[in-house]
Formats: structure tokens, sequence, C-alpha cells
């Protein structure tokens, strides 16, 4: 597959170029190959359902086996886009000539954990993730910063143990690790206690990965340490894989619902909002207020899996998108306002808005679109999401989510009015400089792509229907594995 391809071949092929300027050039180009790539799929796996690739023409259990599906690529295409515009941002930055080819390898993990056909080369994608996000944090903390890399580290490392286990553990129950063979296999085990232990590690591991309660207080500590451009993908992808795992895991491979194992998640995903925005509204630098805001917007997606129904799905995966737009970009419009001012305390900014219009606009569009302000993209997402609930009778979480969103513009507002709106404080007297055009028309790009997104909900909304149709019923996925002689 293309989408798997073109990061490997220019993460291997950039990690051979000294040139930097040149690098930098190339970069733009593969991620934009990527974007194409990405593209394509949605528009193939839209008209022809899903599409699976044996390597090497080998069979399960012995072959590996590529699958994409209309939901994964809809997952793939936001965090192409987000790489490609990452790629624009950084033109006039200087780094090390090693954080490009980095970058790559983080997407190729990224991808590979999106087209995966079974549980093994799921754990192989994420270590080629995480590990990508080591040596990326690494390169860039500095040295009075690193124990906060070397915590990101440490629980990550935990997950990965896990992983194994939960590996070792369904090999041995089922003697598969193929997701359409498991699939099968699990048709009946709703009330297998083995099965159900499965699933609540699952729980464990990929809430671990996506930043969910209580096992979210590693990022917010490691996001604002890293430069504008790695934490905007670090926010804008990495826990979003992890909520992509924990859907498809929990919707297409585990015989759920499980009763107990969704009231916990719903649970679970009323406490990350809660604890996610109050952490934001305490901070006083944009930076940190954003990183909190990334665990509470993971409670919205998570909610959506534990309703458990088509239609709630679909609205996480159409939350998922707006959000990977917004919080990227709103940590890229944050590192820009940082570098005009000198600073990230929001005490020591202000007049942002008159010294740079544009910067000011974007942030406002996507601050209000993250609060979910109709018709913006995060409203869209946002407002189906609780009507779900709603119709669930799950009224208290309907309102978490309610008035999370209420203190998310409190938030907000504490950005726009200390870093754009007020005064700037006159003991701090560093002049103000203009952000590089380059960066306006990176933030800009994602800003028009998540514009177009609330413009066109409907349409999208319906897309993320039949994607999340084709998770419930299995069907096409299992006759396009058939098709290319995957039985077992």
């Amino acid at each position: 597959m293309s989408s798997l391809l073109i990061p490997l071949i220019f993460a291997i092929l950039l990690g051979f170029i000294k040139d930097l300027k040149l690098q930098k050039r190339l970069a733009i180009v593969g991620t934009l190959l990527a974007l194409v790539a990405a593209l394509s799929l949605i528009l193939i796996t839209h008209s022809n359902g899903p599409q699976v690739m044996m390597m090497g023409g080998w069979k399960p259990p012995f072959g590996i086996l590529f699958s994409a599906d209309l939901f994964s690529a809809l997952f793939l295409f936001p965090i192409n886009l987000l790489f490609f515009a990452v790629s624009i941002y950084q033109l006039q930055d200087t780094f090390s000539r090693l954080k490009i080819p980095l970058m790559f390898f983080l997407q190729l993990g990224m991808t590979l954990s999106l087209l995966t056909g079974d549980f093994f080369n799921l754990f192989v994608a994420f270590e080629v993730m995480l590990s990508a996000s080591y040596a990326l944090i690494a390169l860039e903390m500095r040295d009075k910063d690193l124990r906060w890399g070397f915590g990101y580290l440490v629980v990550n490392l935990v997950g990965t143990l896990g992983f194994l286990v939960a590996a070792a553990m369904i090999y041995g129950l089922k003697g598969h690790l193929n997701f359409h063979a498991l699939s099968e296999l699990m048709q009946g085990d709703r009330d297998n206690p083995f099965v159900v232990g499965w699933a609540y590690l699952l729980l464990g591991i990929f809430g671990l990965k996506a930043g969910l309660f209580p096992l979210f207080f590693w990022l917010p500590r490691t996001y604002p340490h890293l430069s504008p451009a790695t934490s905007a993908l670090f926010a804008g992808s990495l826990t979003k894989v992890g909520v992509y795992v924990l859907i498809r895991l929990f919707v297409f491979v585990l015989p759920g619902p499980f009763f107990s194992l969704n009231l916990l998640l719903m649970l679970l995903s009323g406490l990350t909002m809660l604890t996610g925005v109050l952490g934001a509204i305490s901070m006083h630098s944009i930076r940190g207020i954003l990183s909190y805001h990334i665990i509470s917007q993971i409670g919205y997606m998570t909610l959506g899996l534990s309703l458990f129904t088509p239609g709630a799905i679909a609205a996480s995966l159409l939350f998922t998108v707006h959000n990977i737009w917004a919080k990227a970009s709103l940590f890229l419009i944050g590192g820009a306002a940082q570098a005009s001012s000198h600073t990230d305390d929001l005490k020591k900014m202000g007049n942002l808005s008159s010294f740079t219009p544009w910067l000011a606009a974007a942030f406002l569009l996507q601050a209000l679109a993250l609060v979910g302000f109709p018709p913006l993209s995060g409203f869209w997402g946002k407002y189906l999401i609780i009507l779900e609930s709603l119709r669930a009778e799950h009224f208290i979480i309907a309102g978490i989510a309610l008035i999370t969103g209420w203190l998310t513009l409190f938030s907000m507002m504490k950005i726009w009015i200390g870093a754009f709106w007020k005064q700037r404080d006159p003991e701090y007297d560093a002049p103000l400089k203009k952000p590089p055009v380059i960066k306006l028309l990176s933030i800009g790009l994602i800003v028009l792509f998540s514009l177009a997104l609330g413009i066109l909900a409907e349409p999208a909304y319906q897309a993320a229907f039949k994607a999340s149709n084709e998770l419930f019923d299995k069907t096409a996925y299992h006759n396009a594995v058939i098709q290319v002689g995957g039985k077992g």
C-alpha cells in the first residue's frame, strides 16, 4: 500500500541527506504524497468497501495482513494533513537533521497502526510510533526537562509490557492474532471470563495510550516542553491513534457490548473530561492550557465508544477528526504567539490581536471550534455525542459533557484575553515579532479544512456513519479477507 510505503521510503531516504534545507523541501513532497494516498484510500473504501492485502501472498495466521476500510481511511487523512501542514510550518526553523526522518517514522507507525489487520503487527506499529516519539523528545527537550520525558518513556514501556501480555493471552486462548479470525472465534464469548478479562486489560493498555483518566498524568508534563511543530504532531495524533485502536478492538474484534465495561468506560470518560478541563483552567501558559485540553477532549471520544451504537461511534469519529485539526492548529498558533511575544506566560503577553490580526483570527476560530460553537466543526460531533447520551437516557454524563464545554470556553477566553486582547505588561518590554508568513499559511491550511468540516458536516457525518456501520456489520470486511484467501 502506498500509504505505508511513502513514509517508509522518505524516512530512510532523508536519513542519508545531510542538507537540512533539502530535507525540509523533500518532507513537504513526502507528506503531500502521503496525503494524496490517504485521500485516494477514502475514495476507494467509500466506493468499493474494505481493501485487504496479504504481504508476500502469505495467508494468515502466518502471513501479515494489511487492511483498510472507511473507518481507518477517515482517521488517516486528517493525520496526514497534519504532517503536511507541520512540514510547511517548520520550513524556516532550525533543528537537528534527525528530526525529519524521525517524523516520517512516526507517521509510518501511525499509518501501520491504522492499517494493520492483526494484533502482533499492531504491537510492532505502536513500537515504531513510540520509538520515534522517544527520539523526538530526547532531541528537543532541554536537560532540565528530561525528567518529564523519562516519565513518558516509563509509562509507555509499562503499556508495552501490557501489550505483550495481552497478545500472549489471546493467542493462548484462540491460537490466532488476526482481527478477522478473532472476531469470528469470539462471537459467542461475551460471557467468557477470560475474554472479559482480556477486554479490561485492553482498556487499561489503550486507555493509557489515549490519555484516559487516571492514566493521563504523563501527558501535560511532556508536551509543553517540545517545539510547537512536534507538540502539534503529538497533540493532534498520538492519543487519537489510541482512541482508534480502542474503537477497532471493542467494536470489531471483541464480542461486545460488555455492560460493566461500557459503564466503567463511561465513568472514566466523564472523569477525563472534568479533570482535563479543570487542569486547563489552573494553567497560566498557552501550551499548558492546551495540553490539559487534550485530555478533556479524549473524554468525548471515549464516551461515544461507551454508548456502543453506530450513531455514537460515528459521532466520535466526526469529533476526533475535528479535534485532530483544532488541537494541532492551536498548538501551532500558540507556538507562533510565543515566538512573537518571547514568552508563553499569559501574564507577560498581550496586544497580539492588533499586532498580528490573522493569527488572532485563527486562534479565535479554532478556540470556538474546540468549545463547540455552531456551526464550527467541534459543534457537530459534540452535539451528536450528547444527543446519543440523551437517547440512551444517560443524563448525568450528558450534563458533564455540557459543563465541560462551558469550562472549555472559560479557559479558551483566558488565552484570548491574556495573549491577544489585553494590553501587554509594560515591564516586559521585549519587542513583538511578526510571525513568518509561512507559519501563518500552514496554520491557515488546517483552519480552512476545519471550517470546511463544519460547513460540510452533513456529508461528513454520513461518511462517518457508513464507516461505523461497517465496524458493527463485519460482513464486507470478512468477505474482503476471504476473497484474497485469508480464511484463517
